[in-house]
């Protein structure tokens, strides 16, 4: 049995589940509550040495960060979503990287900034905000190109980096991320946004994150 190990605001978690609940993979989700230190426990720690999420445990076999974990589900699944061709499979490591390096990193500058410094009393950086909408606004454009000319990010089927770039992008609506003007970008989201493999995750980021910090405000 696949073990995922998460929380529900985090976006790399989201990744793995879409994949997941994409490939009808049988797996038990333990939510680790990051404001009360379970991922510092040592039982977690047995499964992620440092203490960060995701994780999967895999009948024994353990293993962190989220794109490593989706490449290697698809893999064991031999799924066309990380295809076996070698420069297929290196333009869906491309995207994979970009969605994460940049994109990811981009809106995780503005979210914590905007809500989760906030509920952890810390600062706003505004120069990390400022970076946060500056790179987002640089590499959209990038995105919708790439869209208009093909079906899905890394070419014409779905692939990997379509899970990690719909996941980077989810928290779009919170953070004041207009994507109106990226006509090609909004279908592409609103098309998987619309499948079962998503709405079986949440029926948005932002439903779960006000059901999520309702729950803390209460216990605070």
């Amino acid at each position: 049995m696949l073990h995922i190990y998460g929380f529900p605001l985090s976006s790399p978690t989201n990744k793995i589940l879409f994949l997941a609940n994409y490939l009808q993979i049988p797996y038990e989700y333990h939510h680790i509550n990051l404001r009360e230190g379970k991922h510092r426990t040592p039982e977690y720690l047995k499964i992620n040495p440092y203490g960060k999420i995701p994780a999967i445990d895999d009948d024994g076999f353990k293993l962190g960060e989220s794109n490593a974990i989706i490449c290697y589900l698809a893999s064991k699944q031999k799924s066309e979503l990380y295809p076996q061709d070698l420069q297929q499979r290196a333009l869906v490591d491309q995207w994979l990287d970009f969605a994460a390096q940049h994109v990811a990193t981009a809106t995780a500058r503005i979210m914590f900034n905007l809500y989760f410094y906030k509920m952890a009393n810390i600062p706003q950086d505004e120069r990390s905000l400022e970076d946060g909408r500056r790179f987002i606004n640089q590499y959209l454009p990038i995105i919708e190109q790439q869209l208009t000319s093909h079906l899905y990010i890394a070419g014409k089927t779905l692939s990997l980096a379509d899970f990690s770039l719909l996941s980077a992008l989810d928290v779009c609506e919170m953070v004041q991320v207009d994507l109106s003007a990226y006509k090609h970008l909004t279908a592409w989201r609103k098309n998987l946004m619309s499948q079962d493999f998503y709405t079986k995750c949440h029926e948005s980021y932002a439903a779960t994150f006000n059901k999520i910090v309702g729950n803390m405000s209460e216990k605070a």
